[in-house]
């Protein structure tokens, strides 16, 4: 699998992004914890994805991804060393019918908003998959998460529809999620 690594300069920062390997295992779990802090809007409650991915599991799902055809999985490093963000997309290169699509998954630590970051992984990714032959991208987020849904929508994706009670947060309470999709062809 080729390897994708760049300096982009934000607003006021510098990053590196680059594909995500095995040893980027514990600062991704210290990210995605950090992260889960900082918002309601991920798909995990807080202590369950350290939990799910022990660093052992976590290094052997990064190197599938950083070996495979159809996965790729990006982050963006600030100059600090700390993980800022990171972006996954895929694609199943094993069904037909299906492997024209990808599905797109993006976050940023509160840290890093309003760099350019989440835009900028976006567009590496679209071109990834473009390159692989994907003709859409897809992505589900959360109906309350109005700085996501903006960005989504200036980067030219759409609301296909909506998800009634799609996430039950802890408390019993549930949260509706919007089924966007972008055409790239």
């Amino acid at each position: 699998m080729a390897r994708y690594e760049e300096i982009f300069q934000g607003k006021s920062q510098t990053f590196t992004i680059r594909n995500a390997t095995g040893s980027d295992a514990q600062g991704l779990i210290s990210y995605m914890i950090q992260v889960n802090q900082e918002t309601t809007f991920l798909s995990v409650e807080p202590g369950e994805f350290e939990r799910s991915y022990p660093v052992e599991k976590e290094q052997i799902y990064l190197d599938s991804i950083a070996q495979s055809q159809d996965h790729q999985l990006l982050i963006a490093i600030s100059a600090t060393g700390e993980i800022a963000g990171n972006c996954r997309c895929e694609y199943p290169g094993d069904r037909q019918r299906l492997r024209h699509t990808a599905v797109l998954d993006i976050s940023v630590r509160k840290d890093y908003w309003r760099q350019g970051l989440g835009r900028r992984l976006m567009e590496i990714q679209e071109a990834w998959a473009k390159s692989q032959g994907v003709e859409k991208l897809c992505l589900e987020v959360d109906t309350a998460n109005l700085p996501a849904v903006g960005l989504y929508l200036r980067q030219g994706f759409t609301v296909e529809g909506t998800l009634l009670n799609q996430i039950k947060m802890a408390n019993g309470s549930y949260r509706h999620l919007y089924v966007m999709g972008k055409l790239l062809q």
